[in-house]
């Protein structure tokens, strides 16, 4: 007699996670091992995972963005009509993509530059990727910090505030320390970025991921304000 399947599990992400995700367990010895990283892990195991799911999101949304497949509309005045034109993501050149995050993942998904046409250009876009791996759950929500106004500010102020750091730490030889190392090659554009911040020429997108169970995205990416 072929063993009995249990229940079907269902997984909640929590709160802040980076992706949400519903899958199947086929057979008892896959409930058991996940059963087991559940006692061992709880919920930092549920966390692991989506931000595994994330990863493939972000990198879908980074092909999207330098083929061009990213449909947004956005609104920059000129500077020299001090009029409000309408301009289109896809119709922008971008410079370098730039994930701002340190080793463990913290940072902001992606940020790149306009270079041109001016206007919007220079103009800075950041971008937040939420993903979730199937239509039958929601995609996750912005959390509370991600709603101020302040967010991207903060997070440039604790980027290069690591970079220094890490390259305090290389200098003296240390292994502690240097999360953000990474991202030293890169504290120029972060500079300007904070600069571009202070004055208001960012657009801040959000962008929606659907992967199917592969992680391949499904569809279009869907873009709109932050």
């Amino acid at each position: 007699m072929a063993p009995r399947v249990r229940d079907l599990w269902r997984f909640t992400c929590p709160d802040g996670a980076k992706a949400n995700f519903s899958t199947i367990v086929g057979n008892n010895v896959e409930v058991d091992k996940i059963s087991d990283a559940m006692r061992l892990g709880g919920g930092t195991f549920l966390f692991n995972l989506s931000q595994a799911v994330g990863r493939f999101g972000e990198n879908a949304a980074q092909i999207a963005l330098r083929a061009r497949r990213i449909d947004h509309d956005f609104i920059v005045k000129n500077p020299v009509t001090n009029l409000d034109e309408t301009f289109n993501l896809k119709n922008m050149t971008l410079g370098e993509t730039i994930q701002m995050q340190n080793k463990s993942g913290h940072g902001l998904d992606m940020v790149t530059k306009i270079t041109n046409p001016r206007p919007p250009a220079p103009r800075w876009v950041a971008i937040e990727v939420k993903s979730r791996m199937g239509n039958d759950v929601p995609f996750p929500n912005l959390s509370d910090a991600q709603t101020q106004t302040n967010y991207l500010s903060d997070k440039v102020r604790v980027a290069l505030s690591g970079i220094e750091k890490a390259e305090e730490a290389i200098a003296r030889g240390r292994t502690a320390g240097r999360t953000w190392e990474d991202l030293i090659p890169k504290v120029d554009e972060l500079e300007d970025l904070q600069t571009a911040i202070n004055s208001g020429n960012v657009t801040k997108i959000l962008a929606r991921v659907e992967l199917d169970l592969q992680g391949n995205q499904v569809g279009e990416i869907l873009a709109g304000a932050w």
